[in-house]
């Protein structure tokens, strides 16, 4: 569930929030009728940001509140409700967002049972519950606010512990793919010695073939000029020898090309998940999704889409700083696909430099320059050079105060499928 929010941008916000409308509304109005409807619709508008624009649900928290004690209205669902808010925006939203969430939940709550317990007539009942002294007043509110406190810190702890945990056996599985690569990883290095072993005793055979080739040829040709009969015993001798010599040198050629296979095998697309992994341990927010249907490719053309996402990796390190947030997008079609590496370095630099007092012209042209400007390079170069050989194309742009965006389109990939190959 959260790999499933997190993955997206704003579609588990929209249908969370349309959830919580729909039932928090309906319980209300059929409680307290239209005005706890139109509470109800401010307070479960909140469930909207509760991740992404966190610091929107706040005046919506305080305007549910309002809309509660303006229209005079019992404490409804959707007031109770908030606990979830304070909940999901502990686990998924920003943290002093949900640190603010949370002090806000607590006051306009305690301020709600102020308003109910002290403000409404003695008597009169909601929820089955009636208060008939000052006494009860006092009692009651203490309860309620006691509640409200315990009941929204509970939920703010229970979400931030539970995101932990999350990412914990995330970084525990990422972890183990790590680990798990670098054994094949050691394991091929430890075959590939163990094959160079084996091909320096074949060499060293092959050696002594050749120089028992040497020392016959060298001996028949002086006792040929004795006696010519034994030239035809040294020739049978001497092909034996030359194709034991061959078995031997072809034992060595294929031992050394399967060496040469194992240690040369290319980087495909799965690796990549490693590559990002490597990248959120160095304080990189890497996030790679597919979509569509993914099929496979032949090596060369996995290895060249390998190389211009890691080339577009490369120089988001040299220009942004750490906390930057890439994302790498594999849109698949039918027939191509599109390939989007988005970082958000320029955001992150600017949040801590010293704003510059840029007049509203100045600020258009510099927008405007980043959008006309063609950004060039070895780099960005290597990356078109790859991608024309699978008759892709790469663009590069700077994104106005977010940061740069890597474009490369391979309308005709399908021709290189590794089905249709093999």
């Amino acid at each position: 569930m959260f790999q499933w929010i997190q993955s997206k941008k704003w579609l588990p916000d929209v249908v969370i929030g349309a959830v919580f409308v729909a039932i928090l509304s309906t319980c209300d109005f059929l409680l307290q009728g239209t005005n706890g409807l139109l509470a109800a619709l401010v307070f479960s508008s909140c469930f909207f940001f509760f991740r992404e624009y966190s610091y929107l649900a706040l005046p919506l928290l305080i305007g549910g509140s309002i809309a509660e004690y303006a229209l005079d209205l019992r404490p409804t669902v959707s007031g109770f409700a908030v606990a979830i808010l304070v909940f999901t925006a502990s686990a998924l939203g920003k943290r002093i967002w949900s640190l603010l969430i949370l002090a806000t939940a607590v006051v306009t709550g305690i301020a709600i049972a102020w308003n109910g317990t002290f403000n409404t007539s003695l008597a009169k009942q909601f929820y089955g519950i009636a208060i008939y002294n000052n006494d009860g007043r006092w009692w009651g509110f203490g309860f309620m606010a006691v509640s409200i406190i315990g009941i929204n810190g509970f939920a703010w702890l229970l979400g931030g512990f539970l995101i932990e945990l999350y990412r914990e056996r995330l970084a525990r599985t990422e972890r183990d793919l790590v680990q798990r690569h670098n054994l094949r990883t050691m394991l091929e290095i430890a075959e590939q010695n163990e094959r160079f072993l084996i091909a320096s005793d074949l060499n060293e055979m092959a050696l002594e073939r050749v120089s028992a080739m040497l020392t016959l040829t060298d001996g028949a040709r002086y006792a040929s000029k004795i006696d010519p009969s034994i030239a035809p015993r040294t020739l049978d001798r001497l092909v034996e020898i030359i194709r034991d010599a061959h078995d031997e040198l072809r034992r060595l050629f294929d031992m050394l090309n399967r060496s040469v296979q194992v240690a040369a095998a290319p980087p495909n697309l799965n690796d990549l998940m490693t590559l990002a992994i490597q990248l959120r341990e160095d304080g990189y927010q890497t996030k790679i999704t597919h979509q569509g249907h993914r099929f496979s490719l032949i090596p060369s053309a996995e290895l060249a889409l390998y190389r211009i996402v890691f080339d577009a990796i490369d120089n988001v390190k040299q220009h942004a700083p750490i906390g930057t947030s890439i994302d790498i997008d594999f849109m698949w079609s039918d027939n191509g696909l599109q390939v989007l590496v988005k970082d958000n370095g320029l955001e992150v630099s600017s949040r801590d430099a010293v704003p510059l007092d840029l007049t509203g012209e100045e600020a258009a042209i510099e927008d405007l320059e980043a959008l006309t400007q063609d950004v060039s390079g070895h780099g960005i170069n290597g990356m078109r050079e790859r991608a024309a050989l699978f008759h892709g194309n790469v663009e590069a742009h700077k994104v106005p105060g977010v940061g740069f965006t890597v474009n490369a389109l391979f309308p005709g990939i399908d021709e290189y499928r590794a089905d249709q190959v093999n």
